[in-house]
């Protein structure tokens, strides 16, 4: 018996058939992965705000990534300064110790144990570079023959006048591009960290030595008894020891100012990330209730299109008879 059904409807149900499978493939996709469109093309409309958001998160992450790096120099720098400090104070209360007992036992040796831990921390180093050598961080920032207590006090010229005979830091500081407006200058060199107080390790064991006097009458090693000579320039340098201390203070004191800088900055720049990132989203992402109302419509239809194609193809005359 001839089924009565055309060829046109068949092919016209067939098509309506693979019209509802994609768009149940589609919403499934939807569903599944939460993105609206997978590709610009779905998204026509948004394509440029989408684009320039898309940039904007780009840079603003670029400049977060950066900003930990500078963070984390920064707080190097800010326990290495504080190490410094503790140092200096270190060796102003030894020395007022050797006043107030009247004695240098043991006194020389504090101090060179002092100038050792200072030699290390000004060597510090992040990621194989020295930290307070300006651009030359391949190289130590103190010179080699005087990184012992002998080569220290073998100087006799005033490093507070000439930097370079204690120090191979260059003088160019490192700086950071925190946001695009804002640049910060936030590089540490050895010679404003520890000038001063490497001239007070120089004065010191120079006068132990018997080297300089330092206008004093007399000069030498710290013994059981200090002479009056020892105890007046002990005393003198109490004074310039609380100096070293005030200025380790000082760099400190602008280290943190910059900490506090990009700490502010990066509070901003998340915010502008979480906007972003928000911004993008309500283009991009689906209607998560939206996408499974509608895939649970379109697989009805998609259903009954198989319902109808299938009844279709049983068709005959029996059936109008």
């Amino acid at each position: 018996m001839t089924r009565i059904a055309t060829y046109g409807q068949s092919q016209m149900l067939l098509q309506n058939v693979l019209r509802n499978e994609m768009r149940v493939f589609e919403g499934e996709r939807k569903v599944s992965s939460g993105i609206e469109s997978r590709d610009y093309k779905g998204m026509a409309r948004d394509v440029t705000s989408l684009s320039s958001s898309k940039s904007l998160l780009s840079g603003v992450e670029g400049y977060i990534k950066d900003n930990n790096e500078v963070s984390r120099r920064l707080e190097l720098y800010d326990l290495n300064l504080e190490s410094l400090r503790d140092i200096a104070q270190g060796l102003r209360d030894d020395t007022l110790s050797a006043i107030s007992g009247n004695s240098g036992v043991a006194y020389r040796d504090k101090i060179e144990g002092y100038f050792d831990t200072s030699v290390s921390f000004l060597e510090a180093k992040d990621n194989g570079r020295f930290i307070f050598s300006g651009s030359r961080t391949d190289v130590s920032p103190v010179v080699t023959a005087v990184q012992t207590p002998a080569g220290l006090a073998a100087l006799t010229l005033d490093i507070t006048t000439n930097n370079t005979t204690v120090f191979t830091n260059n003088g160019i500081k490192q700086q950071a591009q925190l946001d695009p407006a804002l640049k910060l200058t936030f590089g540490i060199l050895a010679e404003d960290a520890a000038d001063e107080l490497m001239e007070g390790f120089r004065r010191l064991m120079r006068f132990d030595d018997g080297t300089e006097n330092f206008t004093f009458a007399t000069s030498g090693p710290f013994a059981e008894s200090l002479t009056e000579d020892q105890r007046g320039f002990l005393v003198s340098e109490v004074t310039r020891l609380n100096a070293i201390i005030d200025d380790i203070d000082a760099v400190r004191s602008t280290n943190g100012v910059s900490m506090r800088t990009l700490e502010d900055i990066q509070t901003r720049l998340e915010r502008d990330k979480f906007f972003m990132i928000k911004f993008t989203a309500d283009i991009e992402d689906a209607n998560l209730g939206v996408a499974i109302s509608r895939l649970a419509q379109d697989e009805l239809a998609l259903e009954a299109s198989f319902h109808m194609l299938a009844q279709l193809s049983r068709l005959t005359l029996m059936d109008f008879i």
